[in-house]
């Protein structure tokens, strides 16, 4: 499992997470670099708008149809690539 790796695919960075989560950056780093909690995992998975199963994959699966959140209201964004 390498959680940087599949955040990355995702399109995620850790600022992003930490300011979904509302937890500073340098907690997502560690634990993202750490021994993360099973809690945390999910809380990872559910700002990604991702099954847990898909965070902790072996590889990514960046190519399903991507999904935003507004950073304001947190209402799903649909995104449409032409």
């Amino acid at each position: 499992m390498d959680l940087k790796k599949n955040i990355r695919a995702y399109g995620y960075t850790a600022g992003q997470l930490s300011e979904s989560l509302g937890i500073s950056q340098q907690a997502v780093s560690q634990t993202i670099n750490g021994n993360p909690t099973l809690s945390r995992l999910q809380q990872l998975a559910d700002a990604m708008h991702i099954p847990l199963s898909e965070l902790v994959a072996d590889e990514p699966h960046p190519e399903r149809e991507p999904k935003m959140c507004c950073p304001h209201c947190g209402h799903e964004l649909k995104v449409r690539v032409e």
